[in-house]
């Protein structure tokens, strides 16, 4: 037992040794490292001196005949050799010491110490993070390989959430399982108990299984309730042209969509007047029933003699304006802002007014909304009057003044598209639902219709559209297209809401596109670009990651050479 204790002392005194060592070592180590940090003025410092004692002490024989020679017959050569024996004393001394010292700095330096590292932080729990940020990684050093004695974690602060994150990666290089998944999953379990700050957003994606990823990782979070998805058998109903988007952006995106889908042709007339016929056809439909869909479009462009009837009709009751339906600011925000009657008008400060319906009339009774019939009169229609006017102007002075075969062709390149929301009943039960969707509860089996999705914004809920590109590839990246117009058309009404209320704790809005080429829309020559809803949704909060393969990929999907650049730079 004796030497046991004897034995534990001697170690006791042999672990309380390696500190005193461990310190000087340290600072032995610290003194070299200022030392080669400084290599250059050392390297000079020993140049000067080596240079000088060597000067002084082998001076030029000048008793050498060959140099007696020259400095006899061509003296500037002779002092030319002179200079140089003495310059070479300093600048070999200074370029060796300088490459001793640097490769000494290589050799020693090159490796992290490994004094006094520590284990990494630990991870931070998205749902303990007092603001939403990305943890991408660990963060080692940033010019050498190996670990860092201090690592942390490197992450994306809030306010570099909002300027987006974009992930390249060729095929199979993981953009989708190693960054896109982890990424969203930590900024929608940030404050998932809190309902007033909970993320919501928009899921775009072509392959068909990243909406069952969410899914799942919402309902790992406790906020499965929060999910809604569009497609085919959703049990949700999605109309493109229900929103107050301006019918010329619905019909630039999908003329767009058409020259990129079919030839990409580099005449700019087909683009324009495929632009020009949708605009005024959803423009006259809007303004006649206050509501329309695709698959109506669809047919007022193939039968001219709708559109004429549909004119005629504006006609009678700009000459006879009907009755006026007025009901109080609150309630149309409140409970009649998502049925399909949209002709309203402002009357006053305190009503709203709508054109004499009686479908409309009989809502209102039936939901116990307070109204009154006012007599109607031509200042309420005037907005509608001058569409009416601007779209007969025209359907007589220009439409009807094509030529037929040229007419026929641009007919033809528009239904090619549009007869996919006619043709098959899946689409058009889920993507062209009728007026009375939105006036009844839908029966058991029928899709129910899409809430405003700046409802859907402000409650935290998050919308995935799940239509894989294998299905069909024009309609799912068209639908993705004008879903996109849409969301962001909702996350840049919010910019002056935060402003009128910057003292409410708003939400951040997560917008999420994987295979983002799919979906991309530039704004060189597209009044709806994303990279000009990007850099004004800034303010509002929005948090876009998108992945695409390539730069090429971006490119190859934008109509413009060049309109890829505008976007990189958002």
């Amino acid at each position: 037992r004796p030497l046991i204790g004897h034995g534990q002392r001697r170690s006791r005194a042999r672990r309380r040794q390696p500190p005193s060592l461990g310190k000087a070592h340290a600072e032995a180590v610290a003194m070299i490292a200022n030392v080669l940090s400084a290599r250059g003025l050392v390297a000079m410092v020993l140049a000067a001196v080596i240079g000088t004692w060597g000067v002084s002490t082998h001076p030029v024989d000048t008793e050498n005949p060959f140099l007696g020679l020259i400095a006899l017959q061509n003296p500037p050569v002779f002092r030319a050799l002179a200079y140089g024996y003495a310059t070479l004393w300093f600048s070999t001394t200074f370029f060796a010491a300088s490459l001793v010292l640097s490769v000494f700095a290589i050799v020693a330096l090159g490796r992290p110490p490994r004094l006094r590292r520590r284990a990494l932080p630990p991870y931070p729990a998205p749902e303990s993070r007092p603001t939403p940020t990305l943890v991408l990684g660990e963060s080692h050093f940033a010019r050498t390989v190996g670990p860092a004695p201090a690592p942390t974690w490197l992450t994306i602060p809030q306010r570099g959430l909002y300027t987006g994150v974009m992930i390249l990666g060729a095929v199979g290089t993981g953009k989708t399982s190693a960054c896109m998944y982890p990424y969203v999953d930590q900024l929608l379990r940030w404050k998932a108990g809190d309902p007033d700050r909970k993320v919501g957003g928009l899921v775009l994606e072509v392959k068909g299984d990243f909406c069952r990823h969410v899914r799942r990782m919402l309902r790992a979070a406790g906020r499965e309730a929060d999910y809604l998805e569009i497609g085919l058998h959703t049990g949700v109903c999605y109309n493109p042209l229900h929103n107050d988007l301006d019918p010329y952006a619905v019909a630039y995106a999908i003329g767009s969509l058409l020259n990129n889908l079919f030839g990409k042709s580099k005449e700019p007339f087909w683009q324009q007047a495929y632009t020009d016929l949708l605009k005024f056809v959803i423009s006259l439909r809007r303004i006649t029933d206050g509501y329309t869909t695709l698959a109506e479009v669809y047919r007022y462009i193939i039968e001219d003699e709708l559109i004429r009837k549909n004119l005629q009709t504006l006609k009678n009751q700009f000459d006879h304006p009907p009755d006026v339906l007025a009901v109080g600011r609150e309630w149309y925000h409140g409970e009649i802002r998502q049925t399909p009657w949209t002709l309203w008008v402002p009357l006053g400060d305190t009503h709203v007014g709508h054109p004499y319906d009686a479908e409309l009339e009989a809502y209102l009774a039936g939901h116990d909304i307070p109204f009154d019939l006012r007599t109607g009169s031509a200042a309420v229609c005037a907005d509608r009057r001058h569409r009416y006017e601007a779209i007969h102007r025209w359907f007589y002075n220009t439409w009807n003044r094509l030529d037929p075969k040229v007419k026929a062709s641009i007919v033809e390149g528009v239904v090619v598209f549009l007869s996919l929301f006619d043709e098959n009943p899946a689409v058009h039960r889920a993507f062209c639902p009728s007026r009375q969707t939105y006036i009844t509860p839908p029966t058991p089996g029928e899709p129910r219709p899409l809430p405003p999705l700046e409802d859907l914004l402000e409650t935290g809920h998050v919308l995935g559209l799940n239509f894989p590109v294998a299905m069909n590839p024009a309609l799912a990246r068209g639908l993705g297209v004008m879903l996109k117009l849409d969301f962001q058309r909702a996350v840049l009404q919010r910019i002056p809401k935060i402003g009128a209320d910057p003292e409410r704790p708003w939400r951040d809005v997560l917008f999420v596109a994987d295979e983002y080429h799919a979906f991309a829309t530039v704004g060189e020559t597209d009044p709806t670009g994303d990279e000009r809803a990007f850099a004004l949704s800034r303010q509002a909060r929005l948090i876009p990651i998108v992945a695409t393969q390539s730069i090429s990929s971006l490119r190859s999907a934008l109509a413009s050479d060049e309109a890829w650049r505008t976007l990189l730079q958002c």
